[in-house]
């Protein structure tokens, strides 16, 4: 299988799901253990450069590159497993600790998704090509269309209703907000 269907099947998959289709889990391709790995190591390794782009600020600014390189690297790890573990946790409670199996997969390949529209923003947005205003415009439609996607993969793959996606959701952010408040401080800033 080519690189470039690797990533096609998953990502067309998460595009199925987005439609309601839960057919697009077998086209995830994490029905074996050694798939539901690379459910992690494959979006993991696709994201990482643009998040590294990302960071670039952070590493420009910073009076020890190596040591905020060496800290936003344990911040993506820990970034790549911190949901998934705490989504079992609230799976678990739902009684969907089966489902949640199919969900991470699912969710890890949404990222891919989600970052080849976020990313474009965040470039946009740091280039002076467009006024405040159509930039904040730009940017809120990408969050919003981040936010969506992963409500929309909670739903169909874990079968629950609005508000426990929407908690899954709101989990993700605090997660992820949390998780950058302890990098920015360990930077000192």
């Amino acid at each position: 299988m080519s690189l470039f269907a690797s990533v096609q099947m998953p990502v067309g998959g998460v595009l199925r799901l987005l439609r309601g289709d839960r057919s697009g889990l077998a086209m995830i391709g994490a029905q074996t253990r050694a798939g539901w790995i690379a459910s992690f190591l494959v979006p993991g390794m696709l994201v990482l450069p643009a998040y590294l782009y990302l960071s670039l600020p952070d590493l420009d600014a910073s009076d020890a590159p190596v040591h905020t390189l060496l800290l936003e690297a344990l911040a993506y790890v820990v970034g790549l497993t911190l949901f998934p573990v705490a989504a079992h946790l609230l799976c678990t409670q739902w009684g969907k600790t089966r489902a949640w199996y199919d969900y991470v997969p699912a969710y890890n390949w949404a990222g891919v998704l989600q970052m080849a529209i976020y990313l474009p923003a965040a470039i946009l947005s740091q280039s002076d090509a467009m006024d405040g205003l159509p930039l904040f415009a730009i940017g809120v439609a990408a969050v919003t269309a981040a936010v969506a996607i992963q409500f929309r993969v909670a739903t169909v793959v874990l079968g629950i209703d609005r508000f426990q996606a929407l908690s899954m959701v709101a989990l993700e952010l605090a997660l992820g907000a949390l998780l950058r408040q302890i990098v920015d401080r360990l930077q000192g800033g």
